[in-house]
């Protein structure tokens, strides 16, 4: 495993982060038990965001050069941006602007 991005939902105790060695998002408890995997489909995940306000959960695909966003389950995927990127790495969410 190679953790990469990270981010913390705190009120509901999950850690959520990339492995860019499996190519996956998992997500566990911050004790470090119970990892699920949230998405299995995913090139290298350099930027990860997790917005509480709205229980959704935002990454960077540097692979397929694309932004995408889904559920805290890893439901509901959607494609933000996937047009004139080159290796988007990082990712910052603004909840109070939407």
């Amino acid at each position: 495993m190679r953790a990469v991005a990270l981010d913390v939902h705190f009120s509901l105790g999950y850690v959520y982060w990339s492995d860019v060695t499996e190519n996956k998002i998992k997500r566990s408890c911050i004790d470090g038990k119970n990892v699920t995997i949230i998405n299995d489909n995913v090139g290298v995940c350099d930027g990860l965001a997790v917005e509480w306000k709205s229980s959704q959960l935002y990454w960077t695909d540097t692979t397929n050069n694309k932004i995408s966003a889904s559920d805290l389950e890893g439901n509901n995927i959607r494609i933000l941006v996937s047009a004139s990127l080159d290796e988007p790495r990082g990712i910052a969410l603004d909840p109070e602007q939407g």
